[in-house]
C-alpha cells in the first residue's frame, strides 16, 4: 500500500473509531492496530479510556497520547530501537501542526460548532493519525 493511501486508511480509521464513541486516544491505538497489524491487547485500549479530554483536565492532548503510545508499540513490534529523542520528535511534528499540545488551548481554538459533537476533537484526531503514519514511514524507513 502505497504510504498516501496508508495515510489516508488510518485517518478514516482512526474517525470511524472516534465516531464509535472511543475516545481521540483510543481511535488513535486502534487505527493503529488495524494498519499495522499490531495484535495490540484489548486491555491496552482499555488503559486509554481516561486520555479525553486531556485526562478530564484539559492537559495533555489524548490523541497525542496514543500517537506516542502507538510509536512504542510499533517500536517494539518492528525492533526498531528507536530512541527517546523519536517521540520528542512526534511530539514536534503535532505542535508544528496543530499549535500546542494541551487539550484546553486546542479546544478554545475551536468554533461553537467545532465543539458541538466533538467534530473538532474528531479533526484532531485524523490529523493526529496522518501525523502518526508519516512520522512511522519516515522513521521505520531510515531504519531498514
Amino acid at each position: 500500500m502505497e504510504r498516501t493511501e496508508l495515510r489516508s486508511v488510518i485517518e478514516k480509521q482512526a474517525v470511524s473509531y472516534f465516531e464509535e464513541g472511543y475516545n481521540c486516544c483510543q481511535s488513535i491505538l486502534l487505527a493503529t492496530n488495524d494498519a499495522w497489524n499490531l495484535e495490540i491487547d484489548p486491555m491496552t485500549i482499555s488503559a486509554g479510556q481516561f486520555f479525553r479530554h486531556g485526562m478530564g483536565s484539559g492537559s495533555t492532548c489524548g490523541a497525542l497520547i496514543g500517537a506516542q503510545m502507538a510509536l512504542g508499540i510499533l517500536n517494539e513490534r518492528y525492533g526498531t530501537k528507536l530512541k527517546i529523542k523519536t517521540a520528542h520528535a512526534l511530539y514536534n511534528e503535532f505542535v508544528s501542526a496543530l499549535e500546542s499540545t494541551e487539550c484546553k488551548d486546542l479546544r478554545n481554538k475551536q468554533s461553537f460548532r467545532e465543539k458541538f459533537g466533538y467534530k473538532g476533537c474528531k479533526m484532531i484526531t485524523l490529523t493526529t493519525a496522518g501525523i502518526l503514519c508519516e512520522f512511522w514511514e519516515n522513521v521505520h524507513g531510515q531504519k531498514k
